[in-house]
């Protein structure tokens, strides 16, 4: 059985809102973003799974984008890049990461947009871009039924195009 240790539910003002969930039989952090990525979500979101106390350097982190609905690039400025990375990019650095894409998502041209102005001004953990989930689960070290069940067991997969099988 996997067992979910904590969430946390960040809201914004325009609809969007993040949950982060940890198991510990898979070793995972998994963050998952819903409706409007906007501004410093993802410092927000970073800070938050950091600040858990069960949150160790030896976590694998699943940073799954499949449910945006919109996003801008407000805040890629020379001082957003900088915080996000004293902030959260610093202490993740060694971390094995997945950033997992609805591979018809239009918003994903945005979101790499804002990682290309980001990484002009800063450092990044090393991660992998997927649109594969069974792609994910390798890099992430995990059994894609294992992760499957876990994402699907607290997280609601009603939006469309969200497929823990391929």
């Amino acid at each position: 059985m996997l067992s979910t240790l904590r969430l946390e539910k960040v809201d914004d003002s325009k609809g969007g809102f993040v949950q982060n969930f940890f198991s510990d039989r898979l070793n995972l952090a998994v963050t998952i973003h819903f409706g409007s990525f906007v501004g410093a979500e993802a410092i927000t979101a970073g800070k938050e799974l950091l600040a858990d106390a069960r949150f160790t350097k030896t976590h694998n982190l699943l940073w799954d984008m499949r449910r945006i609905t919109s996003m801008t690039l407000y805040d890629t400025d020379r001082a957003f890049a900088h915080q996000a990375s004293k902030e959260v990019y610093e202490p993740l650095i060694d971390s094995r990461i997945v950033l997992l894409y609805d591979p018809d998502n239009p918003v994903n041209k945005i979101h790499k947009k804002r990682r290309a102005l980001i990484q002009k001004e800063t450092a990044q953990p090393g991660y992998l871009e997927s649109t594969s989930f069974v792609e994910a689960a390798e890099w992430l070290g995990v059994n894609q039924q294992d992760l499957s069940f876990f994402i699907e067991q607290n997280f609601s997969t009603q939006s469309p195009n969200v497929n823990t099988q391929n």
